[in-house]
């Protein structure tokens, strides 16, 4: 009963060492890219580890920053610099004023250049 079921295709020799030719090339590219994926992980966990390293190191750093900032003595400044620094804050308001401005002098011109369009289209 069995026999019934099978079916049989016959392949022409050269059809069929082709074939097999393109199946092992296949498992070549599938061995090359299982290779890549090993040696991708590889050089990922070793990616982590640096990482993991590199942050166990800043945290340490960090700890000893805080220890010498506590450690040194805090500086007074002179009154003679505070009203510089207010004045710097002053300079960097004024910039962002003339910024504005200058934003908002393009939005007129873009308002004034869209009514002239509306003007001429009626």
């Amino acid at each position: 009963m069995k026999s019934e079921n099978l079916i049989h295709i016959k392949f022409e020799y050269e059809s069929a060492l082709d074939s097999k030719k393109d199946i092992l090339a296949s498992e070549i590219d599938l061995l090359k890219i299982s290779q890549r994926i090993n040696r991708y992980k590889e050089a990922r966990l070793l990616e982590l580890e640096i990482k993991e390293k590199i942050g166990k190191k800043l945290k340490v750093l960090k700890m000893d920053i805080g220890r010498l900032q506590n450690l040194l003595p805090k500086i007074k400044i002179p009154e003679i610099l505070k009203p510089e620094e207010a004045h710097e804050e002053k300079k960097i308001e004024r910039k962002k004023k003339k910024e504005k401005s200058e934003e908002l002098s393009v939005e007129d011109e873009l308002q004034d250049i869209q009514r002239k369009l509306n003007a001429l289209q009626r």
